[in-house]
């Protein structure tokens, strides 16, 4: 009995020796090894960030770093950059005056052709128009002659009156004995004869169609025996003397507009760089242009088709780029169209590194920039970038500071390096 209490005891025993043994490796190492784990790496974390007793951490404010740019103020003179096509200022088709039958045409006269005013384009059979010229000189002739057999007359007419004046209580008209209407008569006859020639010479000296400017012949629709009369369009010309250039700008800037300064105009892609011409204001045409509202100007290109090799040629058609010159502004402020709030603001950073706002009067706005009149106080410059969240008297540090910051702790290291250069140079001759 004895022994088999004893061989029972020795199983448990074994047994809670085994289980513990199981629960041991199984649960409780790991855990221990985490543990160890954490503690260890706790301890090699802030082995390096001992600090002495009565060590004080340093609080540092971070700022927030934006972009600044000097605003200028001076007189400016605002511009206006615009395009518009090129038009004709003189455009006209020629018809004959006259019918009848096409005898010449000027060599000179095609498509493309300089001609002079007064030099002919084309002549029309004269021989019709010479005839009837020799017809009414002849009348004209007759009439004349008639004219002078009246006159004659009339001087027998006043000899007898002066017979029968001579016996008394005769009751005569004097104005029938004298012929004075057969006299009047005979007289707007030689008139109307003499205008019946003046017209015969000028049916033909319209057989020739003449140019009415200088200019350049666009098209022609007539050819040697056509047979034309008064309606019709013989040829199609332009006066080349000036071309018109119509341009849009808008109602704001006209009233800043200098209508004496000349207009440059460029075309950059076809005249190449560099390359101008000018342009004469000439009027405010009446109407706005449909779509934009803008309102359209009319200028002047005197000589658009000259020959010297400094000066490019403008054809009609042209697409050319203009700037229009304003009236100068004295002491406007420039300012970029990114730098104007919707509340006509504008964000600045002053002499004390803090963002403030500058209520400025907006005198214009161009493409590019806009001139403005504002209080801007010494030291401002302003806030070249998005505010973002921002408020008035926020602190901030500008780019341009730190790099003088930067540029200043350089100069002191290479002092500093300069210094000691010179001392272990002392150094080196004492030794």
């Amino acid at each position: 009995m004895p022994n088999l209490l004893f061989k029972n005891s020795l199983c448990f025993k074994k047994s809670f020796f085994f289980n513990n043994n199981l629960f041991f490796k199984h649960k409780l190492l790991p855990l221990l090894i985490v543990l160890f784990g954490g503690v260890l790496g706790y301890y090699i974390l802030h082995s390096g960030h001992q600090e002495p007793a009565n060590y004080k951490k340093k609080q540092v404010k971070r700022l927030r770093m934006v972009q600044t740019t000097e605003l200028v103020k001076a007189s400016v003179v605002p511009f206006w950059h615009a395009s518009g096509f090129v038009i004709p200022a003189e455009s006209v088709k020629i018809h004959a005056r006259v019918s009848g039958n096409i005898e010449s045409i000027n060599p000179l006269a095609i498509p493309g052709g300089q001609l002079k005013k007064g030099q002919w384009l084309a002549k029309l059979e004269p021989v019709d128009f010479e005839l009837s010229l020799k017809s009414q000189q002849a009348q004209l002739a007759q009439e004349n002659a008639n004219l002078s057999l009246v006159q004659a007359d009339q001087l027998l007419a006043q000899e007898e009156l002066l017979l029968l004046n001579s016996h008394d209580g005769l009751s005569i008209d004097e104005s029938l004995v004298l012929r004075e209407p057969q006299l009047t008569v005979a007289k707007a006859k030689v008139s109307v004869a003499k205008n019946n020639v003046e017209k015969a010479k000028l049916n033909l000296s319209r057989t020739k169609v003449l140019m009415p400017f200088d200019g350049k012949v666009i098209s022609k629709a007539v050819g040697l025996g056509s047979k034309v009369s008064s309606n019709s369009s013989l040829f199609s010309v332009v006066n080349t003397d000036v071309y018109w250039l119509e341009v849009k700008i808008p109602h704001k800037f006209l009233a800043l507009l200098d209508k004496q300064k000349l207009a440059e105009i460029s075309q950059t892609r076809l005249w190449g760089a560099g390359k101008t011409r000018t342009a004469r204001f000439i009027s405010v045409l009446p109407e706005l242009d449909t779509k934009d509202r803008q309102v359209k100007l009319l200028l002047a290109i005197d000589d658009p088709q000259t020959e010297e090799l400094n000066q490019p040629q403008i054809f009609i058609n042209d697409f050319l780029n203009i700037q229009l010159k304003g009236k100068a502004i004295k002491n406007a402020w420039t300012i970029k169209h990114s730098w104007l709030q919707t509340d006509n603001t504008i964000w600045v950073v002053d002499k004390n590194s803090t963002l403030q706002k500058r209520a400025v009067e907006v005198l214009f706005k161009g493409r590019d920039v806009i001139y403005v009149d504002t209080d801007i106080k010494s030291g401002d410059r302003a806030l070249a970038e998005k505010p973002g969240i921002a408020s008035s008297g926020l602190a901030v540090r500008t780019r341009r500071s730190l790099s003088n910051s930067i540029a200043k702790s350089k100069s002191k290291n290479i002092n500093k390096q300069l210094i000691k250069d010179k001392e272990q140079q002392g150094l080196n001759n004492a030794e």
